[in-house]
């Protein structure tokens, strides 16, 4: 009950308390009072009717005192008169109906008055001649009391209605503070650390209000102090200080973490590894300072160019070389992406160049398969040496000398259109699910949705096509198309507990999907509560907007949103007070070898406890051995998924 229903109540049984009380001694003084002025009553009439029944008394004119008897009695107040002689003989008695109209039973009950009587000697001279006696009729002495019971009443509940109505207003007002209390704890649970502006004129209520804007200054301090942390960490530990791309660590253990994903099927790839000569003649006649400004130069121009690739890797790997990967390209895409980049570079310029020219080398190499990351690197590299032997700035492709029938991804992209159509027309599409482990007890928390393609006999992974599907604009009618498929199946009971479901951001970025989606989810409220949605962390730095209208759609569905691969990209984690997020999913580059990378197991242990502050939880992708699994559990990870844990399939593990 909130506060407020309690003021009202009180002062109402505070006023029935009064009214109570009021009563029971009002009626007290009331009785004694009627019954003292119903004996004087008595009394005066007996007196005086004694006075004039003299003369008829002493005649024993019996008719004459029956009509002064029953004169007296018309009034109503008396409900018998009787006289007797000076033996007690009763000379003439007359009694009255007594009639009580109005009052209730149990008034009567509650409120007993005595028999009240006045008697009065009858005599002529000195001669005593009986008494006379007149006994009250307590009728009216009720009805008055009853009167003035119900006008009492009547005064009270008007004067207590009026004064709750006062209250009512009063303690709207005097309540507000309290409610801008409320909502700020509530903003603060949810990590929005507002002040209030307007302290309250009321002491007590000021200090609670002073109170919670220390409170939330202090918390909104901390919680930054630990972004700030785990954004330095991050930073630190895989970032280039000079230019902020990817370290050479970084470059490698995500190269490595796409290769050994055995999800992601079959993929092609372009690495390049560029260098720039004499950068040590720049620091020498210029100084370090000028030296790192055409480092930071190059990774400005190089991210450029692969700006579009969503999935491209970007690194400063040692000294003056950077390298490049771009998974899910045609072997002309890349070619025209390797020239694009060289360009860039040699569009770098300085000052003094004609005292200190910088020349460019580039080193490119292009696998239809991509399966061994280090034997991108050697390749590149063994081309980048061919490069450097030659004169002036050049690049060199490694020959790549694999033959036999053409990849998928290296098809024409008219056949992959016409495929893509045909899979959606024809929902040539099959669910696979991933069991998501909670860390803690071992019991399956939840399922990844993996997607499979009919290609002919063989069942192509959504990561083959996906890549394709978005550039074409296919991808918001793949993103339906999966969704219905898993409202079918929740329909025949496949679907139990929590389900992960990844949409592209080309789907979320487009209106008519998001019409679509909450259309969807608002006819299909059984699933939409299982549903946790997933969005990789380089959308909350890009499409801002679109997300944040998602995320209201989800929450009015009462469906969850997640962030995937987080920590690839150099985003504020201002996002993790800011949205109702349900977790986050840390890439699977920081998992890999865990239990032997001291520097991944820091950061992911700062980030559990940045996670949790903010009420998420974090999840963890790419477990592909027992160490990893094992190292997870002195962390704080909630849970992991992985083919150590268990491979998709077509049925969710019970």
């Amino acid at each position: 009950m909130t506060l407020f229903r309690q003021l009202i109540i009180a002062i109402v049984l505070l006023f029935v308390c009064l009214y109570a009380g009021n009563t029971v001694v009002s009626l007290r003084n009331n009785q004694l009072l009627v019954a003292d002025q119903m004996h004087v009553h008595a009394q005066d009439t007996a007196t005086s009717l004694a006075l004039s029944m003299t003369q008829a008394a002493q005649d024993k004119d019996v008719a004459t005192l029956d009509a002064m008897f029953n004169a007296v009695s018309d009034s109503g107040y008396y409900q018998r008169i009787y006289f007797t002689d000076l033996d007690k003989n009763i000379v003439i008695d007359r009694e009255f109906p007594v009639s009580i109209q109005g009052v209730p039973e149990s008034f009567l009950s509650m409120v007993s008055l005595p028999e009240i009587e006045g008697s009065a000697e009858v005599s002529s001279g000195w001669t005593q001649l009986g008494v006379v006696t007149v006994v009250s009729h307590p009728g009216q002495a009720y009805l008055k009391l009853w009167q003035v019971t119900t006008t009492q009443l009547v005064w009270f509940a008007s004067i207590t209605l009026c004064i709750c109505l006062l209250a009512y207003v009063a303690l709207k007002w005097l309540l507000v503070p309290l409610a801008r209390v409320e909502r700020q704890a509530n903003d603060i649970c949810e990590k929005h650390f507002v002040v209030q502006e307007s302290i309250p004129k009321t002491r007590e209520l000021g200090k609670v209000v002073l109170a919670m804007n220390r409170m939330a200054l202090q918390l909104k301090s901390i919680f930054d102090e630990q972004l700030d942390l785990i954004g330095r960490l991050q930073k630190q530990s895989f970032q280039d200080e000079v230019t902020g791309l990817s370290n050479r660590s970084d470059f490698d253990n995500r190269l490595q973490s796409f290769v050994s994903d055995q999800e992601g099927g079959t993929h092609t790839g372009a690495l390049a590894i560029m260098a720039i000569n004499d950068i040590a003649c720049v620091n020498d006649y210029a100084g370090r300072g000028e030296g790192n400004a055409i480092l930071k130069s190059i990774g400005e121009q190089l991210s450029q160019v692969v700006h579009e690739h969503s999935r491209a890797v970007v690194a400063r790997r040692q000294g003056p070389e950077f390298s490049v990967f771009v998974p899910d390209m045609t072997p002309q895409e890349g070619e025209l992406l390797a020239n694009k980049l060289f360009q860039s570079m040699q569009g770098v310029s300085w000052l003094h160049n004609q005292k200190c020219p910088l020349r460019f080398h580039m080193g490119y190499t292009y696998h239809t398969n991509v399966t061994s990351g280090a034997e991108m690197l050697g390749e590149a590299d063994i081309a980048l040496r061919q490069a450097k032997l030659g004169n002036g700035s050049r690049w060199i492709k490694f020959a790549d000398v694999s033959d036999g029938e053409v990849p998928v991804l290296g098809k024409p992209l008219h056949e992959w259109e016409s495929f893509l159509q045909q899979a959606i027309d024809n929902r040539l599409v099959a669910l696979y699910f991933q069991p998501i482990y909670g860390v803690k007890d071992k019991a399956v928390l939840a399922h990844e949705i993996y997607v499979r393609f009919l290609h002919g006999a063989d069942l192509l992974a959504a990561a083959v096509v996906i890549p394709i599907a978005e550039r074409l604009g296919l991808m918001p009618r793949l993103d339906q198309l999966v969704l219905e498929s898993l409202a079918a199946a929740n329909r025949q009971g496949d679907v139990k507990g929590k389900v992960c479901v990844n949409l592209s951001m080309v789907s979320v970025k487009s209106p008519s999907f998001i019409k679509w989606l909450d259309s969807f989810l608002s006819s299909q409220r059984k699933l939409a509560s299982k549903l946790v949605f997933e969005v990789p962390e380089y959308a909350m730095k890009v499409n801002d907007v679109p997300l944040r209208t998602l995320n209201d759609l989800l929450v009015n569905r009462h469906s969850s949103l997640g962030i995937d691969h987080f920590g690839l990209d150099a985003v504020a984690f201002g996002y993790l007070g800011s949205l109702p997020l349900h977790h986050l999913k840390v890439h699977r580059s920081f998992i890999r070898e865990l239990d032997a990378n001291k520097d991944n197991q820091f950061y992911v242990k700062s980030l559990a406890g940045l996670v949790h502050n903010s009420g998420l939880q974090l999840w963890v992708e790419g477990v592909e051995t027992e160490a990893e699994w094992e190292q997870l559990s002195s962390l704080s990870v909630d849970a992991a998924q992985g083919y150590f844990l268990g491979a998709p399939q077509g049925k969710p593990v019970e």
